[in-house]
């Protein structure tokens, strides 16, 4: 055959086949699967191609060709078919989205100082003690980062503008003989006003009760030497000691376990003779909240005092309070209430944690309030 008519020949049937072809082409729409007629004499060709996306982005290939049906002819129609959207590579399925709500604050708070904690990969569950909400970063519970006490909160966990101290100030207005403790005596302030301790109320095993009394605030340096303590010059402390009571066993900052760090841990001194139901002489730890120029801190019974001194704190106990710090010099000569936590749970595994004494400090707080209603 000349190479002429064989060029046109050869031409023809690729034509043909091309044609042939189109009945496997696939053409998605707005829907999804489309399908294609396969080219024939008026019939529809081969069940037309399907692939539909799975959620996760899977997919199955588009489908087979349609067969050539008889003699060669116009390529079918482009059919459209609803259905789920078909291409070679399938849909790509969304792959779990993120909602995740903020964890309802709960009565107690703590942990990291984020309100109700943010979710990330699923909805945030609520928040327990210390904040912590599921599939979120812990944060404090509780409103404006305040442990579920209102208010708000400073870095070095100082709480202002709660509705709580207002109602902590009024519980410890009085401290008469109808509310002293059975072996408490009177103790001088700096000031020349005198003291004594007093109890409020708590449920079993005296849990979730206090004693209180509003004294001076002297700066206690003792414990681990740091930058400050025991100071120099003018500054220094002159009764240092290099140990406290008490220590935090567990903690990070205090690896020797021998005493606190007095500009680390805010804690707070009570005479050796005080004795009352659940307030540990012999390990320490107690919670107890300090309040000055309506501000709450929370700290914890780190150090022991002489019978006759009352009103002693850690250097960072007069920080967060923004009373001045010096060993030598700072303190304040009165208006500080100390209300220290006595029973059961009212002492953190460690006392040098400053996110466990906010959040127990926090639930502590709401108990005493509960019972002292």
């Amino acid at each position: 055959m000349p190479w002429v008519m064989k060029t046109i020949v050869g031409c023809a049937w690729a034509l043909i086949s091309i044609l042939g072809a189109a009945g496997a082409c696939s053409s998605g729409d707005a829907n999804g699967t489309s399908s294609v007629g396969a080219s024939g004499t008026g019939a529809t060709g081969a069940t037309a191609g399907k692939a539909s996306g799975t959620s996760g982005g899977s997919s199955t290939p588009g489908g087979s060709p349609g067969a050539s049906g008889g003699a060669p002819g116009a390529a079918g129609s482009i059919g459209v078919s609803g259905g789920t959207s078909s291409s070679s590579a399938g849909t790509v399925g969304v792959a779990g989205t993120s909602s995740g709500t903020a964890g309802t604050s709960a009565m107690s708070g703590g942990g990291e100082t984020s309100s109700g904690g943010l979710s990330g990969g699923g909805s945030s569950g609520a928040s327990n003690s210390g904040g912590s909400s599921a599939g979120g970063k812990t944060g404090t519970g509780g409103s404006a980062n305040s442990g579920g006490l209102g208010g708000s909160i400073n870095d070095l966990g100082t709480i202002t503008g709660s509705p709580v101290i207002a109602q902590l100030l009024a519980l410890t207005k009085n401290c008469t003989t109808a509310n002293q403790i059975p072996n408490s005596h009177t103790y001088k302030l700096d000031d020349g006003s005198t003291t004594s301790i007093c109890s409020l109320k708590g449920g079993t095993g005296n849990a979730g009760g206090a004693i209180f009394y509003t004294a001076d605030m002297d700066i206690d340096c003792d414990g681990i030497t740091t930058a400050h303590c025991p100071g120099t010059g003018a500054d220094m402390d002159c009764c240092y000691q290099d140990q406290t009571s008490f220590h935090g066993p567990n903690s990070m900052s205090n690896k020797d376990g021998t005493s606190l760090a007095s500009e680390n841990t805010p804690y707070v001194v009570v005479p050796q003779d005080v004795k009352f139901p659940g307030l540990d002489q012999n390990n320490g730890g107690n919670i107890v909240a300090v309040i000055y120029n309506n501000q709450l801190e929370f700290g914890v019974f780190g150090d022991q005092g002489p019978s006759t001194i009352i009103g002693e704190a850690s250097v960072r106990t007069a920080n967060g309070l923004g009373i001045p710090a010096s060993p030598a010099t700072g303190g304040v000569g009165g208006g500080v209430t100390y209300i220290v936590f006595v029973g059961t749970g009212s002492q953190p595994s460690d006392m040098e944690n400053i996110s466990q004494i906010q959040s127990l400090g926090a639930s502590l707080t709401e108990a005493l309030l509960s019972n002292n209603h």
